[in-house]
């Protein structure tokens, strides 16, 4: 028989430097890094690069040499664009850099129009710090909106285009390369409820709103945003200014429409109706408005002033006065503040169900806790008094068995009353857990026979057996007919014998029960004990509480005291129904 001896093991072969260790001769692959994964955000970061590249340049492509804005010589654009184009598979990680080098090639004259937009939401929804999205998005949209001037102020001359539209474009191309992008990247990072608007669409439909009320204003929309029929009062620089200022102060119009209103009405006759935000305004004060008398005095105030203002167009003809009149008030007062009124009375309502749906889900919530714990209660009260008296009599009877006083036979008996104590404890115990267990197919469980006045005085005798001395008095008939009040006069029985036993030992007792025309009084008490007790049995004193729930329950009254000479007594009335 041959032994092979195993000699050292040959060293594995090198890996490439960084290369994580695996068994066998598996295909290394480098490690990406955290912020380029999973796969599917690599494939996404590079198809969306290449689209930006090829849209770019078609778009650039469309434009003559000489026709647009440009820096670098002939050519050069071209190539330009791809590479800001293809920059934006970096944009997770490093969402600034890429911004600032799209930015700077359409400064150069690059034809970057996709990779705008994608720039800018990947630096709102990618940077880490909201102060650095603060500070570029602004300096972005001084740059896009430069560069659009510049492309125009050369290509309309070429094309016999109008000077007119210029401002329009300019505008919109703002919104489309950087407002637009950096609200869409910013939105997934507000918070759900932002300062004062319930949730963060609310928001930012609001800054929207805010970036395009003019399309919200019916006037401005028949009359094409063209003001040169309705004079101004201000230069045009304050125009400009004044109308820009209203513009933001709809970001207000949810949280102060009563101060909207007034701001939107003075400055009716300042910025024209053309460029007014007095149907915004108007709407916000009926729905969110909390004072009908503000809206009355309001849609009023601003009706006059359309009016007055109409009036100094056409000079009060009659032929151009009324339509005119109507041309303003109705679509600018009329519609806004009934559309409004609707919409608020549809918000109270909802509000309104909503507030009731919670309040009912509390009730119920407070419904079922109280009924546990009534229910919890009911059945510590029923594990409390079916098992303490059977009990604590077996360890009065097992104290004298183990004492060994009487001889075998008074042994004998007493492990009889012992087992005979122990069964009726397990079958009451059993009867309380059937309760628990009932489900909804089960109707009822199986119930014991309710205590009779016969079983009063086995109660007793069953505490004599156990060496107590008590004296039992009946005193009067009890009711034939009513059953309901027998539980609980055993139980109070059963109860102060219980305590007798467990803190007076054998002294002395009484028990009464006194039938009278309408009500039952029960006493049991009992003598001060003679010294210490030697029978150790617990007390939680929850079983006088549970006395007094049953007898209240049935509108009685329950005591429970020391008495002067040292001993103890509860009593109890229950009416008799």
């Amino acid at each position: 028989m041959s032994t092979e001896v195993a000699g050292p093991t040959p060293a594995p072969a090198p890996l490439p430097d960084g290369a994580p260790p695996g068994p066998g001769p598996l295909l290394w692959l480098p490690e990406l890094p955290s912020w380029w994964r999973p796969w599917g955000a690599i494939t996404l970061d590079v198809l969306i690069a290449m689209g930006c590249a090829w849209f770019d340049v078609q778009f650039r492509s469309t434009f003559p040499e000489g026709h647009v804005h440009s820096l670098v010589p002939q050519g050069w654009e071209t190539w330009l664009t791809v590479v800001a184009g293809l920059l934006v598979v970096l944009r997770r990680r490093f969402p600034l850099v890429v911004a600032a080098a799209v930015a700077g090639g359409l400064v150069l004259g690059t034809g970057s129009v996709l990779a705008t937009v994608v720039a800018f939401y990947s630096l709102a929804r990618h940077t880490a710090r909201l102060r650095t999205v603060f500070i570029a998005a602004p300096i972005g949209l001084l740059i896009v909106v430069g560069v659009a001037v510049l492309h125009l102020r050369q290509y309309i001359p070429r094309h016999g285009a109008n000077f007119a539209e210029m401002p329009a474009i300019t505008v919109m191309a703002g919104l489309i390369g950087v407002v637009v992008p950096v609200l869409a990247g910013l939105y997934p990072r507000a918070p759900r409820q932002p300062w004062w608007w319930d949730h963060r669409s609310a928001m930012l439909f609001d800054v929207l709103l805010v970036l395009l009320f003019p399309l919200a204003n019916p006037i401005a929309l028949v009359s094409g945003l063209n003001g040169d029929t309705d004079p101004s009062l201000v230069p045009a620089p304050v125009f400009v200014a004044l109308v820009m200022v209203q513009g933001v102060a709809l970001l207000w119009r949810r949280r102060r429409p009563d101060a909207l209103a007034a701001v939107a009405v003075v400055f009716i006759p300042l910025v024209t109706p053309s460029f007014s935000i007095l149907p915004v305004s108007l709407y916000a004060l009926a729905k969110y408005g909390a004072s009908r008398r503000n809206l009355l005095l309001g849609s009023g105030a601003a009706a006059v002033v359309l009016i007055a203002w109409t009036a100094v167009i056409t000079g009060l003809e009659p032929d151009a006065f009324v339509p005119y009149s109507v041309f303003l008030v109705v679509p600018s007062v009329m519609v806004p503040v009934l559309f409004g009124m609707y919409r608020g009375a549809k918000r109270s309502l909802m509000v309104t169900l909503q507030d009731r749906a919670d309040r009912l889900e509390r009730e119920q919530h407070l419904l079922a806790s109280q009924a546990r714990l009534e229910e919890r209660t009911r059945i510590a009260r029923e594990m409390h008094d079916v098992v303490s008296h059977r009990v604590s009599l077996m360890v009065v009877h097992a104290g004298a068995l183990e004492a060994g006083a009487g001889g075998t036979g008074v042994a004998v008996d007493t492990g009889r009353l012992i087992g005979d104590m122990g069964r009726q404890a397990l079958n009451e115990l059993r009867q309380v857990l059937g309760v628990l267990r009932l489900n909804d197919a089960e109707q009822q469980v199986p119930l014991s026979p309710q205590p009779t006045p016969e079983d009063l005085a086995t109660l007793v005798e069953e505490s004599r057996a156990a060496g107590m001395q008590i004296t039992f008095d009946v005193i009067g008939e009890p009711p034939a007919g009513d059953s309901t009040v027998q539980p609980t006069l055993y139980r109070v029985i059963q109860e102060g014998l219980t305590n007798a036993h467990k803190h007076a030992g054998k002294v002395p007792a009484r028990v009464e029960v006194r039938y009278q025309e309408d009500a039952v009084r029960v006493i049991v008490e009992n003598e001060a004990p003679d010294g210490p007790v030697t029978s150790l049995l617990p007390s939680g004193g929850h079983g006088l509480v549970g006395l007094g729930e049953r007898v209240t329950v049935l509108g009685g009254t329950f005591e429970a005291g020391a008495l002067e000479n040292g001993g103890f007594r509860i009593s109890a009335t229950v009416p008799l129904r």
